[in-house]
């Protein structure tokens, strides 16, 4: 079961690497939020959840935020692993640094972690990835930071 599970994880995570760029009618800011691709139970995890969303953005071409500016952040109730299929994204976590993660690299956010900016690092090409989430059960995906 174990087995079988890990391999249609594989196949989604590659077919999804490797699908064409999304079209700039379809970026993340016309949609209410993002596209769950796959989600499912963990046995072996019980009251955890694996789900699997599309992050898809426009270009930006606002300045680039800072940790002393930007919008208001979110908060994740579990482990999310990102990982970028296309341009590059700009990322960071309250108390450090702000990271370009670029097409076929990955980013960490601990369980809780403050999520203070998340944008597309381009003015001119959308951005994509695919971000691996272990959520508890009953639990949203994430959750905005009081303003």
């Amino acid at each position: 079961m174990k087995v079988r599970t890990a391999a249609r994880l594989c196949a989604l995570v590659f077919s999804i690497a490797v699908a064409p760029p999304i079209a700039a009618q379809e970026s993340a800011t016309q949609r209410t939020g993002p596209r769950v691709l796959f989600s499912v139970n963990l046995p072996e995890m019980p009251g955890m959840t694996l789900t699997v969303v599309e992050l898809a953005q426009a270009p930006n071409p606002e300045s680039p935020s800072t940790a002393e500016r930007h919008r208001r952040g979110h908060r994740h109730p579990g482990p999310v692993l990102v990982y970028v299929t296309q341009g590059a994204l700009r990322l960071a976590l309250e108390g450090e640094p702000v990271l370009v993660v670029r097409a076929g690299e990955t980013f960490f956010e601990p369980a809780h972690a403050h999520h203070t900016i998340g944008e597309n690092a381009s003015a001119s090409e959308p951005s994509r990835a695919i971000a691996l989430m272990i959520v508890p059960d009953g639990e949203p995906l994430s959750v905005l930071e009081p303003e």
